[in-house]
């Protein structure tokens, strides 16, 4: 039995054609899913903010003026107005524990027999920025502080190539307390997960640098991670040649791009095959019909 080759590829090529065009039509009818958007905060929660970031600004002011009691009283004031302010739409659980979390430990500080100055005024200044994160999401104040983990960063690279041990660790030691001040403000502006990679790179680099055996090569290697999340927490532009682009509102153009390359791919196999013996192929019967 003879059958032409050519006829089968059309009716195949055409036979994909429907399919394709009806994924697409799949695809048109699918409405996309829309995500609940997040709660606006209230005008009394907002006003409540406010009043906090204040008392945090006068406590900052008043403890780099070196009045370490009146910041003191400032900060009793602060751990008082955060329980009466609700935080939906404002940060999420991680952050408001982060904001907690260092009330408490500046309260440890602050209330120490031997009170230094310098854990005061560190402490002051985690509290300050992490109030101005929750009174302005757009633009916090810690955006400001990217420079300053850059140049960490450089100075550990320039200690790592010189295969400077103690200056790495000087460096190490200054980055890693610039990311803790930093740390409660990113908590309550970023999503808790990158966060998570951030602190999981931050504690790999520094367990290698307190190694006894000097691994430069390993850190440098992780350090090109360590700036992209960097970057992404700091929401640079460079930051998304990393990421995946993916369209979720117009899976219509991925569905036709995929179909047109299956297209094209299948069309030149069909040629292929339809200038294979002048585009006839025998069927040969069993031998044992």
């Amino acid at each position: 039995m003879w059958l032409n080759n050519k006829v089968k590829t059309r009716s195949f090529i055409l036979t994909l054609l429907i399919s394709v065009q009806l994924l697409a039509g799949c695809s048109l009818g699918q409405k996309p899913v829309e995500q609940a958007a997040p709660p606006k905060p209230a005008q009394d929660q907002l006003q409540k903010l406010e009043l906090l970031n204040q008392t945090a600004d006068d406590m900052y002011k008043k403890v780099m003026q070196g009045d370490l009691a009146g910041g003191r009283a400032a900060l009793q004031q602060l751990s008082e107005q955060i329980p009466q302010i609700r935080y939906e739409g404002i940060t999420t659980l991680e952050g408001l524990n982060a904001l907690t979390t260092t009330i408490t430990q500046s309260k440890r500080v602050f209330n120490a027999v031997n009170l230094s100055p310098e854990e005061g005024q560190v402490s002051v200044a985690t509290i300050r920025l992490a109030t101005d994160a929750l009174t302005h999401p757009r633009e916090p104040m810690w955006i400001q502080h990217y420079r300053l983990l850059q140049d960490d960063l450089e100075q550990m690279e320039r200690s790592m190539h010189a295969q400077n041990k103690p200056e790495l660790l000087a460096a190490d030691a200054k980055f890693r307390q610039h990311i803790a001040v930093l740390h409660p403000s990113l908590l309550i502006s970023r999503d808790p997960i990158e966060i998570e990679k951030l602190d999981s790179l931050v504690l790999f680099i520094s367990d290698q640098v307190r190694s006894e055996q000097e691994l430069y090569k390993q850190i440098l290697n992780v350090m090109p991670s360590l700036r992209h999340t960097i970057d992404v927490l700091f929401l640079k532009k460079e930051a998304t040649a990393y990421l995946p682009i993916i369209d979720d509102h117009n899976p219509i153009l991925w569905t036709l791009v995929m179909g047109t390359i299956i297209l094209t791919v299948l069309s030149f196999v069909a040629w292929r095959l339809s200038k294979k013996d002048g585009g006839v192929i025998t069927i040969r019967k069993s031998l044992e019909e």
